[in-house]
C-alpha cells in the first residue's frame, strides 16, 4: 500500500516528460519553418528589391499571406527577423576574415574584397537592410552590421593582428571610423559607381584604411 503514492508520481513525472519533449519538438519544428519563410523572404528581396510587398514574400514562400504572418507577430516582427538572417549571413561571410594569416595589408585587402563581393551579390537586399529597424533600439540593420564587423576589427587592433597591439581606447574610435568610411564609400559605389570597378574600389579603400591605421600607430606597424 505504501508503495503506491510512489508509483503514481512516477507515473506523474513520466507523463509531463512526454509532454515536455512533444512541447520541444513541436518548438523546434516552428522554428525551422519560421527560417524556411525568413529565407524565402530574403530570396524574395533579392529578385524584387527593397520594395518588395508581403504578397510577393508570400508567394515566393508558397503561403497565403495570412498563413505567413501566422509565424510572425506582424509586419515588424517579419522584417526584423529578415534583417537578423541578413545580419548573420553576412558575418558568416566574413568569417574567414576573423582568423588572422599573412600579412597584415594583404589581411586588410582580403577583408574589404569580401565586404564588396558580399554587397555586390547582395545589392537589394542591404538596399533593404539600410532602411529596416533592427532589434527594439530603432537602428538600421546595417547600423548593427557595421557595429558587429567593428567590433571584429577592433579586436583585430588591440591583439595586433593588424600588425602591431593598439590600446583599446585608440582602437575602438580607429575601427569604428575604418568601418564606417568603408560602408559609405561602398554604398556610394553600388548606387553610383562613377566608373569604379569593385577591384578598384577595393584597392584604393585597402590603402586609404592602411594609410589611416599607419598615421594612427606609427611606424610601428609592419606591412
Amino acid at each position: 500500500m505504501t508503495d503506491a503514492p510512489t508509483d503514481a508520481a512516477d507515473d506523474e513525472a513520466g507523463a509531463d516528460e512526454k509532454v515536455d519533449g512533444r512541447a520541444a519538438r513541436w518548438a523546434g519544428h516552428r522554428e525551422a519553418r519560421r527560417l524556411e519563410l525568413v529565407d524565402a523572404a530574403v530570396a524574395a528581396i533579392a529578385e524584387h528589391g527593397p520594395e518588395v510587398t508581403t504578397e510577393q514574400i508570400a508567394e515566393r514562400a508558397g503561403v497565403s499571406r495570412p498563413g505567413l504572418y501566422r509565424h510572425f507577430d506582424g509586419r515588424d516582427d517579419l522584417q526584423s527577423a529578415i534583417a537578423a538572417r541578413s545580419v548573420e549571413r553576412l558575418v558568416a561571410e566574413l568569417e574567414p576574415v576573423w582568423r588572422p594569416s599573412g600579412r597584415p595589408f594583404d589581411m586588410l585587402a582580403r577583408a574589404l574584397r569580401a565586404h564588396l563581393g558580399w554587397l555586390e551579390a547582395n545589392a537589394n537586399v542591404y538596399r533593404y537592410l539600410k532602411r529596416t529597424s533592427f532589434g527594439t533600439g530603432g537602428e538600421s540593420a546595417t547600423t548593427n552590421v557595421r557595429a558587429t564587423v567593428a567590433g571584429h576589427v577592433a579586436g583585430m587592433l588591440v591583439d595586433g593582428s593588424l600588425g602591431a597591439e593598439i590600446a583599446p581606447p585608440v582602437a575602438h574610435p580607429l575601427a569604428f571610423g575604418l568601418v564606417g568610411m568603408v560602408d559609405s564609400a561602398s554604398a556610394h559605389w553600388l548606387d553610383e559607381p562613377h566608373g569604379a570597378t569593385r577591384d578598384a574600389l577595393a584597392t584604393q579603400l585597402t590603402e586609404s584604411c592602411w594609410a589611416v591605421i599607419r598615421v594612427t600607430v606609427g611606424p610601428a606597424v609592419g606591412a
